[in-house]
């Protein structure tokens, strides 16, 4: 059984993926563009320091502060003033120049710095992380170390603060998506509920006047065209299944009469009355044959429903097959105790009945076919042959026969039973017994 999806939920869905894939796509170009511009920003900051840091020397020729055996750096109060910041901007907070001649200077300078050469590098000391660059002018080198710990808290702040915004633009995203799908299906839902207020009597009945959108209203009209080639067709079979209700009731009234009317001669022999009997009853059981084919003609049982006595079907059903299973020396058992009053067509279920015996009976060749009510189930087993599993599935099928060298009729009975149980609300299966033989399940509540 497949699962079936939410037309709505999937618009939702894809409204919120798409959105999230934006929102990421547009976060993660935000914060490589970020990253690039701080990284060009420190370098500028660090080249305008080294800028300094030359005129210092070119003026006074050294530079302040004796080399450092590390790299320092000293933590600002949270008291401090935006002011005082910019005063130790250029001071010892952030900066670390150096200026060197020869090896046995740079042996001075502390360990991070040794070893560089000319140009930009990314050093760590400790927990901080300094970006420094390195110029050589003739005999001399200048060293100037940056300390960019504050600008990668920044930027994980920054960080931090862009995966919330994302994440938040993404819930949002998905929330207008859940409302705009509802807006968009609420047409084709609306629709739903009109094609299932159809009751295929009319043609007259226009869905696509209810929908201004170009393709729910293409949708209505073919919903529209459906349904008025529908009612027709159901107007064809009504006058058809009238006109046949008339003309076989016609001949099968004429036959039960004359049947009655040479019954009551008295002087007619033993054997021509057992013959008239037997006329007599297969006229009347055509008859409720003709009532069932015309019940399931009908969309409806309007009419035809009324309180009917379970126990009573049963046993009229029993009748009608008992003769055939005492000739064929079956035994015909029959349990139905209990009076219960359905609300149920009386003719369908006596034909419901009378197929599932008679296709009992059919397919026994001994033993006992018995009938079991309890409550508005009825259960019915035989000591056939049973079935297999594969042949299951085509029990209903029309002009199936379960053997073709046994059995009686043309295939019909169990399609004409399922046709009528999906029509009254019924459940019908057949299950095969481990002990030999059928067993069929009818539920009538």
């Amino acid at each position: 059984m497949s699962v079936r999806h939410s037309l709505r939920l999937r618009f939702a869905l894809t409204f919120a993926l798409v959105g999230a894939v934006l929102v990421l796509i547009h976060a993660v170009a935000i914060l490589q563009l970020n990253r690039h511009q701080e990284a060009q920003l420190i370098d500028q900051i660090v080249s305008d320091e080294m800028e300094g840091l030359l005129q210092q020397y070119e003026r006074v020729g050294s530079i302040d502060g004796p080399p450092y055996r590390r790299l320092q750096r000293f933590d600002v109060r949270t008291d401090t003033q935006a002011l005082s910041l910019r005063k130790w901007f250029r001071a010892s907070w952030l900066v670390h120049g150096y200026a060197t001649r020869g090896a046995e200077e740079q042996q001075q300078l502390p360990e991070e710095l040794r070893d560089l050469g000319p140009g930009f590098h990314d050093v760590t000391s400790g927990s901080d992380h300094y970006r420094v660059e390195v110029r050589e002018i003739g005999s001399m080198r200048f060293y100037l170390a940056y300390s960019v710990t504050l600008h990668e808290e920044r930027a994980r702040a920054f960080t931090i603060t862009l995966v919330l915004g994302a994440a938040f633009t993404a819930l949002v995203t998905a929330l207008i998506g859940l409302w705009a799908s509802g807006w968009l299906t609420r047409h084709v839902v609306d629709l739903a509920r009109r094609v299932r207020q159809l009751d295929g009597r009319s043609g007259a009945s226009s869905l696509e006047q209810y929908y201004p959108e170009r393709e729910v209203a293409e949708l209505a009209a073919a919903f529209d065209a459906y349904h008025d080639r529908m009612a027709r067709l159901l107007a064809r079979e009504r006058t058809f299944t009238a006109d046949v209700s008339h003309e076989l009731r016609t001949p099968l009234t004429s036959i039960q009469t004359s049947c009655e009317l040479m019954l009551e001669d008295s002087g007619l022999a033993p054997k021509a009355r057992e013959r008239l009997e037997k006329i007599d009853a297969a006229a009347a059981r055509l008859a409720e044959l003709v009532n069932a084919f015309l019940l399931m003609a009908r969309e409806e049982a309007d009419g035809i429903s009324g309180e009917v006595d379970l126990r009573e079907c049963i046993e009229e059903a029993a009748d009608s097959v008992r003769e055939r299973a005492e000739a064929k020396g079956l035994t015909l058992l029959v349990e139905s105790r209990e009076n219960l009053q359905l609300r149920a067509p009386r003719r369908a279920l006596q034909v419901v009945l009378s197929n599932l015996l008679a296709n009992a009976v059919s397919y026994t060749e001994r033993g006992t076919v018995a009938l079991v009510s309890r409550g508005g189930t009825v259960e019915i087993t035989d000591t056939g042959r049973g079935m297999s599993q594969d042949s299951l599935p085509d029990l209903f099928r029309r002009f199936h026969r379960g053997d073709a060298h046994s059995g009686e009729g043309f295939g019909l009975g169990l399609a004409i039973v399922k046709r009528i149980c999906e029509q009254a609300g019924w459940k019908v299966g057949f299950e095969s017994r481990t002990e030999g033989g059928t067993r069929v399940i009818l539920a009538l509540i």
